[in-house]
């Protein structure tokens, strides 16, 4: 395959803003910054593509693009008679993303009810939290569960209707909501 094009200063700018966003969440900046990359790149990129591009270690982007893969953001690419991997920011990203928070939210609820029944009758602050996680994570399921409900049927509606990419949303829009 090709290099990719140099980004330009604003999708440049982009790609950074990526990585402080997701740092903020516990991803290594790098690794924000390779999925801002991946979302806008035309096509599947190598770990050579991506440390070329973003100037960082070949072995930095090796060690974050696991995490990536492994949060559902991107994920691996053949191409036919070329032995390298290659990653792309995937078709179905975003419903894979809340399938995955969904089973995260699972999985702390568990551990929630697993408290709840070790907890003895008289732990009752132990008791009182553990039942507020289980409340808390019931109500996450169910929102999460209606947004993935909207995402597929919005996807679905895109679909029959051949639709392309939505505009984006104004701030002044997203103030009125």
């Amino acid at each position: 395959m090709p290099q990719p094009e140099p980004l330009s200063p604003d999708l440049r700018q982009f790609v950074e803003s990526m990585g402080t966003y997701f740092e903020r969440y516990g991803l290594a900046r790098i690794g924000g910054r390779m999925l801002g990359l991946l979302i806008i790149a035309d096509r599947p990129l190598s770990l050579d593509d991506i440390a070329n591009t973003l100037d960082v270690s070949r072995a930095s982007v090796s060690n974050n693009i696991r995490m990536i893969v492994a949060t559902g953001l991107a994920e691996p690419f053949t191409v036919p008679g070329d032995r390298r991997d290659y990653y792309r920011f995937g078709p179905d990203t975003w419903e894979l993303s809340l399938k995955i928070e969904l089973d995260g939210i699972l999985m702390l609820r568990r551990l929630g009810e697993r408290g709840l029944a070790a907890a003895g009758p008289t732990d009752v602050v132990a008791r009182q939290h553990l039942s507020e996680l289980l409340e808390y994570c019931d109500l996450l399921y169910g929102d999460l569960l209606t947004s993935l409900e909207r995402w597929r049927a919005r996807g679905q509606a895109k679909l029959a209707s051949g639709t392309p990419a939505a505009e984006p949303v104004s701030d002044d829009t997203r103030d009125e909501e």
